[in-house]
């Protein structure tokens, strides 16, 4: 049984590779996978995740996204494959196309979304930002950073105080000079506030924080700049009661950068901007807790 279901997955495979009949095969192979039995799920997965560079791109980029069929399909089943499957996914992040290299970040956000008896930490956090801080390629690092930042996002429970310990080692990270993915790490940076992550910081931290992502609102890359307001924009958010002492000079560089020349990162600044509105002035605080509790906690 398993070795013609094998043989017909692989056939349906090489013909994604062919223009004329990538469609139908594409969705036959939608079809199985939203159909398989114990027996076939494995089978399934080792057919898809032995593609490799030499298979047109086509074929790369499909075998991807039906990871994130199988995820939504099988989140019960699948754990027991998830070190596998990542350990594939952080491998086609090399990929020199950057259509694959999507597919795997949205990949890793269904499976985070989905798999959601996996612990976070172990499942995804540590093989994600190992390969973060390890990869040399700079394709692979920008990969790794986003699907980091997918994972935190997609998940129910990221573990915040785990990813809080991990801010000072992102700040370092795009203060690198040459350093190809510090937009990439910003967005991660954004994650991990949006979880709460920043909420153990100290005041220092905290300002050093605040600090770093204004300093990229100047940057010459556009998406740094607009990697560093949306994080800017969900610390406001979530950590709203806690920057009142910093927004007054904040609010004067927010201002003077609000009219970016990229319509992307102009829109964001003026989130940016509103969120950080929202934040109490010195005056109107009433008794916030500590940092210094706040990380204890």
């Amino acid at each position: 049984m398993a070795q013609p279901f094998k043989l017909k997955v692989n056939t349906l495979l090489n013909k994604l590779g062919d223009r004329d009949t990538f469609s139908l095969a594409a969705a036959e192979l939608d079809s199985i996978a939203r159909n398989l039995d114990a027996t076939s799920l494995p089978t399934f997965i080792s057919c898809i995740l032995a593609v490799d560079s030499s298979d047109k791109s086509g074929v790369r980029k499909q075998c991807v996204k039906l990871i994130s069929v199988l995820a939504v399909t099988y989140p019960n089943s699948l754990p027991h494959f998830l070190p596998k499957i990542l350990s594939s996914l952080l491998r086609r992040l090399r990929d020199p196309n950057s259509v694959v290299r999507s597919a795997c970040v949205d990949a890793v956000s269904a499976l985070s979304v989905n798999l959601t008896k996996c612990n976070f930490s172990s499942s995804f956090f540590k093989p994600l930002s190992d390969a973060l801080f390890t990869e040399q390629e700079p394709n692979a690092q920008i990969g790794a950073a986003l699907c980091l930042a997918a994972a935190i996002d997609g998940s129910p429970d990221p573990d915040p105080v785990r990813l809080g310990k991990m801010l000072t080692k992102l700040e370092k990270l795009v203060k690198v000079e040459g350093y190809k993915a510090k937009a990439a790490v910003l967005v991660v940076i954004g994650s991990v506030i949006g979880s709460g992550g920043a909420s153990y910081l100290g005041d220092e931290m905290m300002k050093a924080l605040v600090g770093c992502l204004i300093g990229f609102l100047s940057s010459h890359d556009w998406a740094a700049r607009k990697g560093a307001a949306e994080a800017l924009g969900r610390l406001a958010v979530v950590e709203r009661d806690s920057l009142a002492e910093l927004k007054a000079g904040c609010m004067k560089v927010f201002e003077a950068r609000r009219f970016d020349k990229v319509k992307a990162a102009r829109e964001v600044m003026s989130q940016m901007l509103e969120a950080w509105k929202q934040v109490p002035d010195v005056s109107e605080e009433a008794s916030p807790p500590p940092r210094s509790q706040a990380s204890s906690r």
